[in-house]
């Protein structure tokens, strides 16, 4: 099943008056049901354009983003921010994690803005609390637990409510190479152990080698793909690779 499909999707910032930005031309890509999908390209590419069109946060100036079959350009208003909230989930760079809620009601967001009942809840909070192995601190506060207990918390608020796609945003830019390890090995595991479809995008060729598959976006257009195979290290050097032809940065493996 196709999870999600972009079609002819472009973007133009600006108009007549000011200078006009070309960030997407007529990018096309299809993510299948249980994916992890990279997407990698220099600083300008197109990479945070296209997160925000899927994320909907922003409008293509034409083409479509759709998800599970739905084209989300057609949805407004309230539909928007329900569809938004049921069907997606965000991994940040930042944990965004609220001080003044446990670490079980944070995870619990997604289900109480949605107005889900309560035994539905608390059963699915046991649940990915129990998945990501941080079941006894649900009823402690965020600053009384390590990062990388906060991270796993999360992860877990991420797909709760499980979410047809969970989206990353440079989700180890802001950490260190222990805690973007640890990060991207809980990404995996909901990937390969819970069937979360994922696509991140990231400029870290580190973080990148963990995905199955690499889309590789140069001057808002698609410009390279790679498949993982069974080994990561090989698999990182051939990113690597990659990368010194279009330009990007990069974290030893």
């Amino acid at each position: 099943m196709v999870v999600l499909q972009t079609v002819g999707l472009t973007k133009v910032y600006g108009s007549r008056s000011r200078v006009v930005t070309q960030a997407l031309t007529n990018f096309t890509l299809e993510v299948e049901q249980g994916e992890f999908v990279g997407i990698m390209g220099p600083s300008g590419s197109g990479k945070t354009t296209l997160l925000n069109l899927i994320a909907t946060i922003d409008q293509p100036t034409s083409g479509k983003v759709l998800i599970e079959g739905v084209d989300t350009s057609r949805l407004k208003g309230e539909r928007l921010a329900e569809f938004r909230r049921r069907r997606l989930g965000f991994v940040f760079q930042d944990f965004n994690l609220l001080d003044t809620l446990t670490i079980g009601e944070n995870i619990a967001l997604p289900l109480v803005l949605d107005r889900r009942p309560a035994p539905l809840i608390k059963e699915r909070v046991r649940e990915v609390a129990e998945a990501l192995r941080i079941g006894e601190i649900l009823e402690k506060y965020p600053h009384e637990v390590s990062g990388g207990q906060q991270q796993r918390a999360a992860a877990a608020r991420a797909i709760v409510h499980r979410p047809a796609l969970l989206l990353a945003d440079e989700p180890t830019g802001n950490l260190d190479s222990k805690a973007a390890r640890e990060l991207m090995e809980i990404l995996t595991r909901l990937n390969e152990e819970h069937g979360a479809t994922i696509l991140m995008v990231t400029h870290d060729p580190f973080a990148a080698s963990f995905c199955r598959r690499i889309v590789f976006i140069r001057d808002g257009q698609r410009y390279n793909e790679l498949y993982r195979g069974e080994s990561r290290a090989p698999f990182f050097q051939r990113i690597l690779d990659v990368l010194a032809m279009i330009g990007g940065g990069g974290r030893d493996a």
